[in-house]
């Protein structure tokens, strides 16, 4: 399945447009501000229903209008978000739908520079990378996703009235946490070995030495059984703790991964955690490593080659990393963002469809 068709109607500062699609590399150019990323954008929501940039969606309406609109046509697929200031709303095929069903529908990698801070930066930001491969992969993760973050927000304000002296029960809240916990931790847990065997096979080619991934999470256990149980025991231990805090203290939404890189100094192996000791380059390898095996692991368990966004991300890596990354570009549709096409040009082996954009409008190139 690829992308044929994108068509937006006051979306940031694309009026209305309509343009149609390479089924293999098609290249957004232009000079900076121009509207090349909100192009990228439109496309991502069409495969998530949300943006890469924002989390208000008010903002991706044009300043002065009261809607936006996106469409996408996508062989017998056609997928229309509407954006209010209050509301986002979502047609299959003509047909009104739930935001959550359109997650597997059309499935997209995305790669920007930001992403070196998966290796670099906070916690939240490996776990939102695992939970979007995960609803890429299982629309059950995404549902159990859903469905934690209600109980902890739930579970939460009763720790609050606890502390307030109100007499509460959290016990069949205990249990739901606790049997949801087991699901995500389970899920993730197979990600994980995907994601090691990928990066195994990347390390050498990408940094030289050998890449590792560490899950970091507070589940104990053989079964999902015992995880629960375990859970619950943690729970009662935590009691005091959780009222005073007014806050859940284990669960998946504590989760974290470390990247380890491993290379031989003399007659020994050093490892370091990228997180803390590696350099912006080795941070940057890791990213890529991580994005590549993305892409792998869901065309292996989806069997179909997601779309590839790529938002300005060449001038971040050298020609080496450069050859690794555009050798995946032939391989599906892709859409990359650029502010010279002559040096893009130069660095792409083969055709590619060239869209100049400049204030918010599209023209095709010869």
């Amino acid at each position: 399945m690829f992308l044929e068709e994108l068509r937006v109607l006051n979306f940031r500062n694309l009026t209305q447009q309509k343009i149609s699609f390479s089924e293999g590399i098609n290249v957004f150019y232009g000079d900076n501000a121009q509207g090349k990323t909100n192009f990228l954008e439109a496309i991502y929501l069409l495969s998530t229903s949300k943006s890469f940039r924002t989390r208000a969606d008010h903002e991706l309406i044009t300043w002065g209008q009261e809607s936006s609109k996106v469409v996408g046509k996508a062989s017998f697929l056609e997928i229309e978000l509407l954006i209010t200031q209050n509301k986002k709303s979502l047609l299959v095929n003509k047909q009104e739908k739930r935001l959550t069903d359109l997650i597997g529908s059309f499935l997209t990698v995305l790669f920007t520079p930001a992403d070196i801070e998966i290796v670099s930066g906070s916690p939240d930001k490996r776990r939102r990378f695992l939970d979007q491969l995960g609803c890429s992969l299982s629309r059950d993760y995404l549902v159990n996703l859903v469905k934690i973050s209600r109980v902890l927000r739930s579970r939460n304000q009763l720790l609050w009235e606890l502390k307030q002296g109100r007499n509460v029960d959290l016990s069949v809240w205990d249990l739901q946490l606790a049997k949801l916990a087991s699901l995500i931790w389970r899920f993730r847990f197979e990600l994980m070995l995907a994601l090691q065997e990928s990066l195994q096979k990347l390390s050498k080619k990408l940094t030289g030495g050998e890449l590792k991934i560490i899950y970091v999470t507070q589940a104990k256990g053989e079964s999902d059984k015992k995880i629960e149980e375990n859970f619950l025991e943690e729970l009662q231990l935590l009691r005091n703790e959780e009222i005073q805090k007014s806050q859940t203290q284990i669960g998946p939404q504590r989760d974290d991964f470390k990247i380890l890189l491993e290379v031989e100094e003399g007659a020994k192996v050093v490892s370091k955690d990228l997180n803390t000791y590696g350099s912006r380059g080795e941070q940057r390898a890791a990213s890529l490593a991580l994005k590549l095996s993305e892409i792998e692991i869901i065309e292996h368990e989806k069997n179909t080659r997601p779309t590839l966004l790529l938002d300005d991300v060449l001038g971040e890596l050298d020609q080496n990393h450069q050859k690794l990354l555009l050798a995946q570009l032939k391989k599906g549709q892709s859409f990359l963002t650029t502010t010279s096409i002559e040096s893009f040009g130069q660095n792409l082996i083969g055709k590619f469809k060239k869209l100049k954009v400049e204030k918010g409008i599209v023209t095709i190139a010869d």
